[in-house]
């Protein structure tokens, strides 16, 4: 993904580098770029966008007016700072708040802190939700009494993310992004993120390897790996969705996760592996499974590996959005009970998720989703858009990924993009898996949003570019690749250009065609014998 205004910092012991940013010195003109005309007063329109955070310790001092329980945390970053109780906050100088103390001051501006049932707190940025713990968030506005630089975040690891930009901002060593900053009148904010602050205190220590970065659209994220301890800990199979303390936690991605050690310290840490079937794994000695999650505490690497199945169930379903707003239809609602009171490896969901990303239905989808196995997700065009980009990442990471389960290989690949096409490069991993499938001895299905034909008379809006579709089909009868997608709102099961698929896309979205045509809700039933024949049972849901 693209990084942008993209900062790394190396804590203790380490190296300081700095990466896409441009040094600018405390004594810049607002105006003119001379280091001999000095900022001035309160008057915002003098700056340019960026500008007020730049020279921040010029307009507004050295006194900081602390949440309790983040005087350290300022000290930390500001030795000779003067400390005063937030208590005595009148809305001049400097506040560093929690995100409660901050919401109410910041509410209405254009970035700020809100909170949600789901997700927690959540950063702004004007028409942008960013959540996660990491989030910092740095105001300047005008109040009554004054000019006033309020400093929070999304937890203390935000609000120690603010304080670390503006420290390497005081010291020179980083500039702000202009195209990341909100610029409204007398009013300019700017939303960080830091990756790395594994404790989650707001400082980096000796052993964490912190990166900074300013957002403005699409945010960054780090899932392979993280600096623990001084430990290089790396994931495949899956990817780390949250480090808190010396707990990590994984969002598996397949049936083969496996952590490496890179540079043991015997450093005992827990890592709880989500979204896994342990009925279907051998587990290292001493994890503990609870539903679709595997807890384990070791000091060293550990892999899960899939048990040698055959004859297994896969269920699938897709387009579950609503026809418009931020409700989750009923029907999904009987589709996931339906699912549930099954049995099979996993479900395969197929995308559209919810109707156009914003944060709202995906808190409301979270509240309901509540599975008894594994869920694997190919992206849909409905929620990977503006800022559902970032939270489909925060929720379920990469969307181009694999793995392998009893005979069969299951790819999942980002369709969606650029008029429902594919890359070269995505092309390339592609037959890349394919290979690997066949290497293996193992029946690839490939999993996407959009299908490379429409089924219905005359109905070819809904299918892929036609270049990509054809470059597919090619690749899937090559290898007797089966194909599950979704996008059309409608039941299909057959057979175009050699190769057999399904579209299963009545998961709640408005259907698409008369019910004697495949148009009705409904989920699917996969039975994935040895040998590869696949059998297809579809259950209908009114």
């Amino acid at each position: 993904m693209k990084r942008l205004g993209f900062v790394l910092l190396l804590v203790v012991g380490l190296s300081v580098l700095a990466s896409g940013c441009v040094g600018t010195g405390s004594n810049t003109s607002p105006t003119s770029g001379s280091s001999t005309v000095q900022p001035q007063g309160s008057d915002f329109s003098r700056y340019p966008p960026g500008g007020i955070i730049e020279h921040w310790g010029k307009l507004f001092g050295n006194t900081f007016y602390v949440s309790p329980g983040y005087e350290n945390m300022v000290k930390a970053y500001f030795p000779n700072a003067v400390i005063k109780p937030s208590s005595e906050y009148k809305g001049v100088g400097i506040a560093v708040l929690s995100p409660d103390e901050a919401r109410p001051k910041l509410r209405g501006k254009p970035v700020h802190i809100t909170k949600l049932d789901y997700f927690g707190y959540v950063a702004y940025r004007y028409g942008m939700h960013f959540p996660g713990p990491w989030e910092g968030v740095i105001a300047a506005l005008k109040s009554k009494n004054g000019e006033t630089l309020i400093v929070t975040g999304t937890s203390r690891a935000g609000v120690g993310a603010a304080l670390n930009f503006l420290k390497g901002v005081e010291d020179g060593r980083l500039s702000v992004e202009r195209n990341a900053v909100v610029r409204r009148g007398d009013f300019e904010g700017l939303v960080v993120k830091e990756i790395g602050d594994v404790n989650m205190n707001g400082v980096p220590d000796e052993g964490e390897l912190v990166k900074l970065y300013q957002l403005y659209f699409e945010e960054p994220f780090q899932y392979y790996w993280r600096l623990i301890g001084g430990e290089n800990v790396t994931v495949s199979g899956g990817f780390i969705r949250l480090v808190n303390g010396s707990t990590v936690y994984i969002r598996a991605l397949g049936f083969n996760v496996s952590v490496e050690i890179k540079n043991p310290k015997n450093l005992s840490l827990t890592y709880v592996v989500e979204n896994v079937n342990p009925d279907f794994l051998n587990l290292p000695h001493g994890a503990i499974s609870n539903g679709t999650t595997i807890t384990i505490t070791t000091s060293g690497s550990f892999s899960l590996t899939p048990k040698p199945v055959q004859d297994y169930y896969v269920f699938a379903f897709g387009d579950h959005r609503p026809p418009s707003g931020d409700n989750v239809p009923e029907v999904f609602l009987k589709i996931r009970d339906g699912i549930n009171s099954g049995k099979a490896a996993f479900v395969i969901d197929g995308g559209d998720l919810v109707y156009s990303g914003t944060i709202y239905q995906w808190d409301n989808l979270m509240k309901v989703w509540k599975w008894k196995e594994p869920v694997f997700i190919a992206a849909g065009n409905h929620e990977y858009q503006g800022e559902g980009i970032s939270i489909f990442h925060y929720l379920f990471g990469p969307t181009q990924y694999a793995f392998s389960l009893g005979g069969y290989r299951y790819v999942f690949e980002n369709d969606v993009m650029g008029n429902y096409q594919l890359s070269e490069e995505q092309f390339a991993w592609l037959k890349k898996q394919l290979e690997l499938a066949k290497e293996r001895g193992e029946r690839p299905v490939i999993v996407m949003h959009a299908p490379p034909y429409d089924p219905r008379p005359g109905g070819d809006d809904h299918a892929m570019d036609e270049k990509s579709a054809e470059k597919l089909l090619a690749l899937m009868k090559a290898y007797d690749a089966f194909g599950i997608f979704s996008h059309i709102h409608i039941y299909w099961d057959g057979t175009y250009d050699g190769v057999h698929f399904i579209i299963t896309g009545g998961g709640g979205a408005p259907l698409y065609a008369p019910q004697d045509k495949g148009g009705f809700y409904h989920y699917v039933l996969l039975d994935m014998k040895a040998g590869g024949d696949i059998g297809v049972k579809v259950f209908k849901v009114s």
